[in-house]
């Protein structure tokens, strides 16, 4: 979804090594409910992994103190806030950013869905863009 024509998110990416780059399916954070939420990725405790942000600038203006707001939730409570600045970029694009490495829990009290909810913010404040998704931790990963 995008909020301003001076953004466009074009792609996230879920990194973890030895493994195949995960897209994300992008659900519009503004239209959850409105259609059936896309399956949630899935992830194997303790794994360390990095986002990969793909997007453009629009032809409206230059940004300025680019900012990345994540937010994570679990059974409705927020158990990961996080703000992250992505800088200055001209119009054009794409550019590709990939966020600093996290681990995630261990333990079967950590398996569950989380829901992902991801903001992109200029320097004035403004939302340029939305997105939503959601991982599963799992003991092991799929076959």
């Amino acid at each position: 979804m995008n909020v301003t024509s001076d953004f466009e998110l074009l792609g996230v990416t879920i990194q973890v090594e030895g493994r195949p780059d995960m897209p994300v399916r992008l659900a519009p954070a503004k239209a959850r409910g409105a259609e059936q939420a896309p399956a949630p990725l899935v992830l194997r405790e303790g794994s360390e992994f990095r986002v990969r942000l793909e997007f453009a600038v629009g032809a409206g203006r230059d940004l300025e103190g680019l900012r990345f707001i994540d937010e994570r939730t679990r059974q409705g409570v927020t158990v990961g806030h996080q703000e992250i600045l992505l800088g200055d970029y001209r119009r054009g694009g794409p550019y590709e950013i990939v966020l600093p490495p996290e681990r995630l829990p261990i333990g079967h009290m950590a398996r569950d869905v989380y829901q992902v909810i991801g903001t992109f913010v200029d320097k004035e404040g403004r939302i340029l863009g939305c997105e939503s998704h959601s991982f599963e931790i799992t003991k092991d990963w799929p076959h």
